[in-house]
């Protein structure tokens, strides 16, 4: 189905990394921090540049820092965005008006081509509305210039948590939860199901996908060839391979021992897992306080596409001894970069392979 088709340049990235080998990777060594990063979720190489992109929110009782990091990964210096709005709505739901940037709140990041041919930075916001935001990326200046172009609201009380792209346009979205769920609590403390899997696009608006119910659904990624979901079950610390429509096979969960938060492609094709190690009260209780930096022990694991094995650790900070409350691993170069959901900064590691 078109609907279900990857975008273009997702597919051809992705397709070119799963080629190379087999490989996998190893994080040898901490080797430093990218500092002043209030609460770096996620993160986006910006493709082609030196430049990766952190979305940002609150910690709270205390004022918002921005939206977005800008970060160059040559000096390591990361400056907070300062992004334009555009008059009208090039993207998502015409209906959808923009925000006074200053009310964003973001979470998972995405980044793509649209059928126009721009570059295009995907968010999840979860601030004064519940939403995808859309930002276009101009390369043509000393560092990249972002201008909001359009979003789409979630539908009543759907929390959303992470984005992909899709073809013609559309996009996958995990919901974690619905924000009237008033049992969900204690539904994730028992591991049962509290969100799943929508898809949207222009001319059908949402999909809810079949058999895509995890408990708090959290990363996402989509495999090269459009035929497989991979869903972080946060919940019930668990990675779902679900078949897309274009897919065949059967769905296959797989038990990985920690909370997996936020996904990504190694350029050898393997999936880039960061998961907290701790109990979903604890971590919520943090969430809710005005701590910097919560005390959250983590790993980031690298795991097979096709079977869901752990092909090995790539971080273990279980005392907490570098860094803490990790959402995110993502290669950057010759460097595995981990951001957290409540910090103050990125973690840097090398990386051999």
């Amino acid at each position: 189905m078109t609907f279900l088709k990857i975008s273009k340049f997702v597919s051809i990235t992705l397709a070119f990394c799963m080629a190379i080998n087999t490989e996998t990777l190893h994080a040898q060594e901490f080797i430093g921090y990218i500092e002043n990063t209030v609460n770096p979720e996620d993160m986006v190489v910006i493709p082609a540049t030196t430049w990766v992109v952190a979305s940002t929110d609150k910690t709270p009782g205390k004022s918002k820092p921005g939206y977005f990091y800008l970060i160059n990964t040559v000096t390591g210096v990361a400056q907070l965005a300062n992004a334009k709005v555009a008059p009208l709505s090039s993207t998502g739901d015409p209906a959808c008006k923009p925000l006074n940037l200053s009310d964003l709140a973001m979470s998972g990041l995405a980044i793509r081509n649209t059928n126009d041919g721009a570059l295009q930075l995907m968010a999840v916001n979860r601030g004064k509305r519940m939403s995808i935001e859309f930002f276009n990326v101009d390369l043509s200046t000393s560092e990249p210039a972002l201008t909001w172009s359009g979003c789409v609201v979630m539908p009543d009380k759907a929390f959303p948590n992470a984005v992909i792209p899709l073809g013609d346009d559309g996009m996958a979205v995990t919901i974690s939860f619905e924000t009237d769920n008033k049992k969900f609590m204690q539904q994730l403390e028992n591991k049962v199901n509290t969100g799943y899997l929508l898809e949207w696009n222009k001319q059908n608006g949402f999909r809810r996908v079949a058999n895509s119910e995890l408990s708090l659904n959290n990363g996402l990624e989509i495999s090269s060839d459009g035929k497989f979901y991979y869903i972080a079950g946060w919940g019930n610390e668990s990675i779902l391979r679900l078949p897309t429509s274009s897919g065949k096979s059967k769905p296959q969960q797989v038990n990985i021992g920690m909370k997996p938060d936020n996904l990504s492609w190694s350029s050898k094709g393997k999936l880039i897992v960061a998961g907290q190690l701790q109990s979903a009260g604890s971590i919520f209780n943090c969430v809710a306080s005005e701590k910097d930096i919560c005390p959250v022990p983590f790993k980031i694991i690298e795991v097979d596409p096709d079977t869901l094995a752990t092909l090995g650790v790539l971080v273990d900070d279980a005392k907490m001894e570098n860094y803490a409350a990790a959402t995110t691993g993502l290669e950057v170069g010759n460097e595995l970069w981990v951001s957290a959901f409540r910090n103050t900064k990125i973690a840097r590691y090398r990386l051999g392979k």
